[in-house]
């Protein structure tokens, strides 16, 4: 059963830069896989729980595709990532792109993650890809001994990428050359946690993706 407060479940962010569209209020069924996959994150404290000036969320998302078609992840201001159920989560069918930017349309009670914009472009981008964990990793973990970057196959965006848009996206798909890279995004830094840096990580399963994420984490200690 989930631990998250529902009473904000639906409090647009501003963090949140994209339109929603609900189709349906049906959950997903089956998230255990998830639900497990962030229990696991979360226990090194990449999916931390913050207090911002708005409300208390927490870091980073998860997400995978769905069976019938686009892919849930995360919902938004989830104040843990610990012990989520199927009302935690969202099922985006697409985005559609309008005049004034892209409106997500989805199934769920919550709206969908501030980066699923992200999310969206990414699994576009790589058909192969059927998971993505975007964590929240520590500074000295991360940049304490970039000599062991290209050992490890950890690149760093060419440039910031604007969070909760489509250009986080972009900016991430440019530093995927190989799909097996993990990919820090430059500056991708909270006002409310600037001890870590946002990360991705792409895997064929979810199982891929969040090894991959434990292994860097992992190897990269000071």
């Amino acid at each position: 059963m989930s631990t998250n407060n529902g009473n904000q479940e639906n409090v647009r962010s501003k963090n949140v830069l994209f339109e929603d569209h609900q189709l349906s209020d049906v959950l997903a069924p089956d998230v255990n896989a998830l639900s497990q996959a962030c229990d696991a994150v979360a226990a090194h404290e990449l999916l931390a729980t913050y207090q911002s000036d708005e409300f208390t969320g927490s870091n980073g998302n998860i997400s995978q595709r769905h069976p019938e078609g686009g892919f849930l992840i995360t919902g938004t201001q989830l104040t843990s990532k610990h012990g989520l159920g199927p009302a935690d989560f969202v099922h985006i069918a697409d985005y559609t792109k309008t005049d004034s930017g892209y409106t997500a349309n989805y199934h769920g009670s919550r709206l969908p993650s501030s980066e699923s914009l992200m999310h969206w472009h990414l699994l576009e981008s790589f058909p192969e890809v059927n998971a993505i964990v975007h964590v929240h990793e520590f500074n000295d973990r991360l940049y304490g001994n970039r000599e062991l970057w290209a050992e490890f196959k950890v690149v760093e965006t060419a440039r910031p990428g604007v969070p909760g848009t489509i250009d986080l996206g972009e900016v991430a798909c440019e530093a995927f050359a190989d799909i097996g890279h993990y990919v820090i995004l430059k500056d991708h830094v909270p006002p409310w946690d600037q001890h870590r840096t946002g990360a991705v990580v792409l895997g064929r399963t979810l199982a891929e993706a969040v090894g991959r994420t434990l292994f860097i984490h992992e190897v990269l200690q000071p």
